[in-house]
């Protein structure tokens, strides 16, 4: 309940500077400014901490599929159903919005509703899993845009499963990555995705020369 209540705070913030600012460039500097605003918080809570809740918090960062317990996996599992059940029934409500807001608005789609369902959905799904595995970037990002790429097409119907599924492949992947087969040693997973992930963002972003049709 926290994680997700803080990937709510964090989104609103974000969206009520977006009201504003229209440019998506500054949208972008303005969100990564919110980032180091709370990373100054959470140090500033680190310096008042044990030494024992510092370790765990450094292990929960590095990110993990493997510190998830029985006990817990079944809650996770119950939130991540309803979190995906709600991404596909939104994806009609997206192929509309991909023609423009008018168009759907003539379509009869409530654009307020669906983008309060959009918000919500994605919070509650990023905030179970950060809350459980630990903050594992550049999936989120680098995975819809290989299937789009793999795929091509733009239809949400396709798109949201099949990145369902990718996402849980490359995910997997990097997981054994981690575990380095045939060494004792662990990398951070958090390493791993970011060095399968940033350079398919960075790639997408030389190829369309633009992060306003990307974003």
């Amino acid at each position: 309940l926290a994680a997700i209540s803080g990937s709510v705070v964090v989104l609103v913030i974000v969206l009520a500077v977006s009201v504003r600012i229209k440019d998506h460039v500054g949208l972008l500097i303005v969100g990564l400014m919110v980032g180091h605003i709370t990373a100054a918080v959470v140090s500033i809570w680190q310096h008042f901490s044990q030494p024992e809740q510092i370790q765990d918090y450094m292990i929960w960062g590095f990110g993990s599929l493997g510190s998830v317990r029985e006990s817990q996996l079944l809650i996770m599992g119950l939130v991540v159903f309803v979190g995906i059940f709600f991404s596909f029934f939104i994806s009609k409500p997206l192929n509309s919005l991909l023609l423009g807001e008018n168009y759907a608005r003539s379509m009869g789609l409530s654009i307020q509703k669906t983008r309060i369902l959009i918000i919500g959905t994605t919070c509650l799904l990023a905030g179970v899993v950060t809350a459980f595995c630990g903050p594992i970037g550049f999936l989120g990002v680098a995975v819809p845009h290989l299937m789009r790429s793999l795929l091509n097409t733009s239809d949400h119907r396709i798109l949201i499963p099949s990145t369902c599924l990718g996402g849980a492949v490359v995910m997997l992947a990097c997981d054994i990555l981690a575990k380095m087969p045939a060494s004792q040693a662990i990398l951070p997973i958090n390493a791993v995705t970011a060095l399968l992930g940033a350079p398919v963002v960075i790639m997408v972003i030389l190829r369309r020369r633009s992060t306003r049709s990307i974003f």
